[in-house]
């Protein structure tokens, strides 16, 4: 980045790819600077540093290392499966998912070939070597990597039954369920007296995916060293952690119930581009899949005159 050496200062992602755009003389998409700038970062070429938080995050880079170290990261830059295990634990979750854009840009043949007949696979120095239809947690992921000596990378397929061309407009309705989100070690009583609660929209064509805002999330659950894992939803991807959060319901008469599962903290959220689940309905704020039905258990009526679903506790 002879741009980041040239300029003492930090440059942010819109002044870098200006700076792109009039050298090359052609126009250089935001996503796509700031794609390759978190690579060059997570392998040591460049440093980075986020700015700010939430909606106003900015980040800004400047350029690192010695000649020598330089030239090896050079090589390295857009090799996911050169980057240690102790280096992937200090990245952000942004960071993370820019490794996750060179997997999927090096091995997208072979990841969806292998996702057609199994549901997650891990991927190690360019070949799998794990495949299950039960999400690996976090602690066999590391195993795995300790066995291996490599970094590790989840990737799964959402198995679906809506449509991304049929948006929910005014005159439709997605059924429905209030929910209370708390952190596993929360008391049933503080799952609903501290719980953040949301309206999440239910959808049976999916087996067990439960999906939350990240942000939400980060409210009731703190995560130590959380790894990125990313998944195909209605031809995109997006990228999440896993949480095992408690989940409240409280049904038409007043009666509380929780469970505990695992779930994901999707990153960017409220980014339709970065989360294919606002594609069926731009307005969603979490998605559960059909197994909290069996769960909890429940019943569920929908009601096409008041636009509404109702859930009693069994």
């Amino acid at each position: 980045m002879g741009m980041l050496d040239i300029n003492n200062k930090p440059l942010s992602i819109t002044e870098i790819r200006d700076m792109l755009s009039r050298k090359l003389r052609r126009s250089v998409p935001y996503e796509t600077a700031r794609r390759d700038l978190l690579t060059l970062a997570a392998n040591g070429l460049i440093g980075c540093k986020s700015i700010g938080k939430g909606k106003r995050v900015t980040w800004v880079f400047w350029s690192g290392g010695t000649p020598s170290t330089e030239t090896r990261s050079r090589a390295n830059a857009h090799d996911p499966f050169s980057v240690s295990v102790a280096r992937r634990d200090r990245m952000n979750p942004q960071e993370q998912a820019a490794l996750y854009d060179a997997v999927v840009d090096r091995c997208q043949e072979l990841i969806q070939a292998k996702l057609q007949s199994s549901r997650y696979l891990v991927l190690c120095d360019g070949r799998i070597v794990k495949t299950a239809d039960l999400e690996p947690t976090d602690e066999e992921v590391k195993h795995l990597e300790q066995r291996l000596g490599k970094v590790c990378y989840v990737l799964t397929q959402d198995r679906i039954e809506e449509s991304r061309w049929g948006p929910i407009r005014d005159g439709d309705y997605y059924p429905t369920i209030d929910v209370f989100l708390a952190d596993k070690e929360w008391s049933d009583d503080e799952v609903f007296q501290r719980g953040v609660h949301l309206v999440s929209d239910f959808d049976t064509g999916n087996p067990d995916v439960a999906a939350f805002n990240k942000d939400h999330v980060d409210l009731v659950e703190v995560r130590q060293v959380p790894l990125v894992r990313r998944a195909f939803h209605l031809g995109k991807h997006y990228d999440y952690l896993t949480a095992s959060l408690k989940i409240g319901i409280k049904d038409v008469a007043g009666n509380v119930r929780c469970i505990q599962k695992t779930c994901r903290a999707v990153f960017p959220w409220v980014n339709s581009n970065k989360n294919p689940f606002l594609l069926a309905n731009p307005k969603r704020e979490a998605f559960l899949g059909r197994d909290v039905m069996l769960s909890f258990p429940f019943g569920i009526h929908l009601s096409g005159r008041h636009r509404r679903s109702t859930v009693t506790l069994e």
